[in-house]
């Protein structure tokens, strides 16, 4: 057995936090901005969930999207508090839906209708290279898949971004890739290359 020694603490006053240290930059691996399924749980809800307890539920644990899932836990789809709009919540309620009934499966996304970062590029890819792609979508979430195993491996977050990059956003309205890619722009001469 290692003899551990220990050492007075005298000088140190510091804490290490997650965000003075990430030191990510345009030329990070895209990787470093990842939320990562294998490492970190997804964030999921139930089809079936009525919407007036998804959107306190998104709002009390500061998120902006939820994956889908149906009954056997399969995914389906993913719903953002964007997509619970008011305007979004009259058309529903216009096409014959009572109010107390409308729940996340009339205002998801379905998997049919996304686009997806495959992991094997994502992880040749460098920070700037994911936020020059996704400018023009004007996206705040991306999923990532693993199209060896199967698997929607995880996803890349405008905030994630903004937050790992050093960039102010008012995160009241969560930031596109394309606020991150013209506050980056308006700073990295370097960038120019995406615009």
């Amino acid at each position: 057995m290692k003899n551990i020694a220990l050492y007075e603490l005298n000088q140190l006053d510091e804490l290490a936090w997650p965000e003075t240290f990430q030191g990510i930059n345009l030329e990070s691996p895209a990787t470093s901005v990842f939320t990562d399924f294998k490492k970190t749980n997804p964030i999921v809800i139930q089809a079936d969930t009525p919407i007036s307890e998804v959107e306190q539920r998104m709002i009390e644990e500061k998120v902006r999207l939820k994956i889908v899932l149906d009954t056997s836990n399969k995914f389906i789809g993913v719903i953002s508090l964007d997509d619970l709009n008011d305007q979004e919540k009259i058309k529903r309620i216009a096409s014959g839906i009572e109010r107390p009934d409308l729940c996340v499966r009339h205002f998801m996304r379905g998997k049919e209708d996304l686009k997806v970062i495959l992991y094997r590029e994502l992880q040749r890819s460098s920070v700037g290279d994911v936020v020059g792609m996704l400018k023009t979508n004007g996206l705040q979430h991306c999923l990532v898949v693993d199209s060896e195993e199967h698997q929607i491996r995880g996803i890349v977050s405008a905030s994630d971004l903004a937050k790992g990059l050093g960039i102010a956003m008012n995160l009241s309205v969560s930031p596109s890739f394309f606020d991150i890619f013209n506050e980056v722009y308006s700073e990295a001469p370097l960038f120019k290359a995406y615009g």
